[in-house]
């Protein structure tokens, strides 16, 4: 698993945590290493934490549940057939997520670009474009939390790329059930090189980021994400990749346990 070390533009966590209002050092040089450019989308990271250790699980296909050591239950929080998509894909490849590219889709990992799953990201990800960068055509027919009108930086001094990071996903016992009681969504802005990745994907300037100012527009626009968090998550836009998150921490907590992944694969089919 790879771990990150970001600059902390702002973080919205779930279910009773807190705001991490003091940035970290960015590492751009890091995600470009995993990912091979700076991805201008939503991605998933991070693996479950507060779930014992795995010795095994089944799946029930009529209730949707899984059974951990045969005696703890977790509700998938997708469906079926999502479910058996995501954990396939994390079986060959680490990543999941989303970047547009010229307007279209690309998928970081290996989720089909016809899945659910990545219309659910990509859905997310528009919103926030509008939100962050104050773009009225990417939120027609979304209403934001208390009619908010995203502000738009006049004059960009430095281009930047909004990086968003779905992650930290901690799971607590409630009777016999295991249920997701935190997660994190990291949204980071870090300046742009004019040359692109060979992929055609952006690349970080190391050198604007050691001196970056963040604009005004940016800020307020930020701080109402911050603000009305638990409102922004309820949203559809939003709620679905949440969901996402959560499945794809359990997955990788699942994929890097001892038990054979494929046989679960099998029961999920």
């Amino acid at each position: 698993m790879k771990r990150l070390v970001l600059l902390l533009v702002g973080s919205f966590l779930l279910a009773g945590c807190g705001f991490a209002a003091e940035p970290q050092p960015a590492n751009a040089a890091a995600l470009v290493a995993a990912y091979g450019d700076i991805p201008k989308g939503v991605v998933m990271e991070g693996t479950a934490a507060g779930i014992e250790p795995l010795t095994s699980v089944t799946y029930d296909k009529d209730k949707n549940i899984f059974t951990i050591n045969e005696k703890f239950t977790y509700k998938n929080p997708l469906t079926r057939k999502e479910f058996g998509q995501l954990l396939k894909a994390l079986t060959e490849d680490d990543l999941i997520g989303v970047t547009l590219m010229q307007g279209k889709v690309r998928t970081y990992g290996k989720l089909g670009i016809t899945s659910s799953l990545v219309d659910y990201m990509a859905s997310t990800d528009k919103v926030l474009g509008g939100i962050v960068y104050g773009l009225d055509f990417l939120l027609e027919g979304v209403k934001l939390p208390g009619g908010y009108k995203p502000q738009k930086a006049e004059d960009r001094k430095i281009p930047v790329v909004a990086f968003s990071n779905f992650h930290q996903y901690v799971f607590e016992k409630r009777g016999t059930e295991y249920v997701r009681a935190a997660c994190t969504l990291d949204v980071t802005l870090i300046p742009l090189s004019e040359k692109k990745a060979s992929n055609g994907g952006h690349m970080p300037d190391e050198a604007k980021l050691k001196d970056y100012v963040m604009e005004e527009a940016d800020k307020a626009n930020l701080a109402h994400l911050r603000d009305h968090q638990s409102e922004y998550f309820n949203m559809p836009e939003f709620s679905k990749s949440v969901l996402v998150g959560e499945a794809t921490a359990f997955g990788r907590w699942v994929r890097d346990s001892k038990i054979d992944t494929e046989v679960l694969l099998k029961s999920i089919k």
